[in-house]
């Protein structure tokens, strides 16, 4: 079985036994695109990513929820705590084989989130409950609009991929942030440390049709642009 394969059974069963989990991320992502990626762009991953939405967990519940449907799949695999979970910070954990070896990570972050749908996983059909594209976009624009925008190329790409699938609201996005408490960085590294990005652009392995770098930077940039007017415009009607 291909990785990816497995993590989509994963998800499913989790889905399927009622874990209250928003998935996002490359998974959904994927799915998504599937049907439907004009930019021919796919990210290969080897992680789960999800938000915790049900009542406040222990990290042993949340192993034993993850356990249960990784071995589900294959009992001969379990499930180990990387990572406890804390404010601002996600909970970790590690897919890894009878000989202890890691096949995959599940990164949970334990918090409440709205802004979902429910998607059908291509391997078996069953319906996972993941974040919309607009939660998933705001939550990568916000990643990049700080200072440590070179550490997060993955998300530039994915921006880059979901313009090509979606129609980008402004209005929407500031809505989700300001529903989250989040405020939205000024891009100042993303704007002037063009060949740091590059260089971190160049490392990235695992993708599909990898477009030229200053492509994805030029696109990903009129998004910022046309977000930057849109914050001159909210602050002047204050």
């Amino acid at each position: 079985m291909e990785l990816v394969d497995f993590l989509y059974r994963v998800m499913e069963e989790l889905s399927r036994a009622g874990i209250p989990i928003v998935f996002k991320g490359a998974m959904i992502l994927n799915l998504v695109i599937r049907e439907n990626n004009p930019s021919k762009v796919e990210r290969m991953t080897r992680d789960i990513d999800g938000d915790w939405v049900g009542e406040f967990p222990t990290m042993e519940e949340m192993g034993k929820a993850l356990r249960n449907a990784v071995q589900r799949v294959d009992s001969s695999l379990d499930i180990q705590i990387s990572r406890t979970f804390a404010e601002r910070k996600s909970a970790g954990f590690k897919i890894v084989n009878e000989l202890g070896e890691k096949i995959a990570s599940i990164d949970l972050s334990v918090r409440q989130n709205q802004f979902y749908s429910n998607y059908i996983s291509y391997v078996n059909g069953v319906s996972i409950t993941g974040a919309s594209l607009s939660k998933m976009l705001s939550d990568k624009i916000y990643a990049i609009s700080g200072k440590n925008v070179c550490r997060r190329m993955k998300d530039v790409l994915d921006i880059y991929v979901m313009s090509f699938i979606t129609k980008i609201s402004t209005d929407e996005l500031y809505g989700i942030w300001m529903e989250n408490g989040r405020e939205l960085g000024n891009f100042e590294a993303y704007k002037t440390q063009m060949t740091e990005l590059n260089e971190a652009y160049d490392k990235m392995k695992g993708i599909r049709n990898k477009p030229d770098f200053i492509e994805v930077y030029q696109r990903v940039n009129e998004i910022v642009r046309e977000l930057e007017l849109q914050k001159e415009k909210i602050i002047s009607k204050k």
